[in-house]
């Protein structure tokens, strides 16, 4: 024998927010009805003047009025297209399948796989979108704010020279904690090196330094529970070939004047000098002789500008003196 079982409804529980009832919404527009009555019968009955009325409650008579005269002729023009007769409303219903609007034949032409902005660009047509061409003088004066060539290749690569040995005489090492600075400062280094005339390679990426720590988050009986913590340092490596060693220097020194925040440099200079640098070892270097150092012509030409009759001249009565070091 089979026993058949009947669940007992659940109580019902009300929910803190609920949809409000049509019954709501007829008394909102009963109310609204009752104010229109109101205000209609204070007008008419002379008591109050209707901008009076409308700013006591709280609403603009210009703004009311104009929103007023545009319903009524928006009313006006609706009731002179509604079409009076069936045979009207037919008419009316031919002409529009005949001259479909925007939305119906973009519609159409998309079922039909046929693309109108591309074809008008195709054939030349002139879209509405299309902004007009200017005049002749408006086209030349803008033209003439351009933006400058060298402002322009900055959304542009990088221009390279083309290294003629190959020989590294710099490895410039960038490193931080943050991709997007190292990447902006990595890309200002190596077009900084082209407007100097120095070949560059890079920015190549360098393996990342990944640290991490354990550190117990208090001390005693607590030692169990820990923390982690990670730093990753990111690199990028820019290497100068063939490079002058003064260019190379001042290259450096501008590099770090503008160097950006939150990125370290490091940098391994290589020199390279002639065969005579070996004749030259263990030379007794004498007072005022800079025939054998690179900068001697130049120390030369300042000792002879020291020792002119007209500089001479000119620093009469000056008690600071001047002196060359070796």
């Amino acid at each position: 024998m089979r026993r058949q079982i009947v669940h007992a409804p659940r109580p019902h529980t009300q929910a803190f927010s609920r949809p409000r009832s049509d019954k709501a919404g007829e008394e909102d527009e009963a109310g609204e009805g009752k104010l229109m009555d109101g205000l209609k019968a204070d007008v008419e009955d002379g008591s109050m003047d209707l901008d009076a009325r409308l700013t006591d409650m709280g609403i603009d008579p210009k703004q009311y009025k104009a929103l007023w005269n545009s319903q009524q002729k928006a009313d006006e023009r609706f009731a002179q297209w509604e079409p009076k007769t069936r045979e009207e409303a037919q008419q009316r219903w031919k002409d529009l399948q005949k001259t479909p609007d925007h939305l119906t034949l973009l519609h159409m032409y998309k079922r039909a796989g046929v693309e109108p902005i591309k074809l008008a660009k195709e054939r030349g047509i002139t879209l509405p979108t299309d902004t007009p061409p200017l005049d002749d003088k408006s086209q030349k004066t803008l033209d003439a704010l351009r933006t400058p060539i060298n402002v322009q290749a900055v959304h542009l690569r990088p221009l390279r020279r083309t290294p003629q040995y190959g020989v590294p005489v710099c490895d410039l090492q960038l490193r931080t904690y943050s991709i997007r600075n190292l990447l902006l400062f990595a890309d200002f280094a190596v077009r900084a090196a082209y407007y100097m005339g120095l070949c560059a390679r890079g920015p190549i990426p360098l393996p990342r330094i990944t640290e991490r720590w354990t550190v117990p988050r208090s001390n005693f009986i607590f030692k169990k529970s820990q923390e982690n913590f990670e730093r990753v340092t990111m690199r990028r490596l820019v290497q100068i070939q063939d490079g002058h060693p003064d260019v190379v220097k001042a290259w450096l020194a501008f590099l770090a004047k503008h160097q950006y925040h939150g990125v370290g440099m490091k940098a391994n200079i290589w020199e390279y000098e002639g065969l005579e640098a070996a004749t030259r070892a263990g030379y007794e270097v004498k007072e005022g002789d800079w025939s054998r150092r690179r900068e001697g012509p130049v120390l030369d030409k300042v000792e002879e500008i020291l020792g002119g009759k007209s500089f001479k001249e000119v620093m009469e009565g000056n008690e600071s003196g001047i002196e060359l070091r070796p």
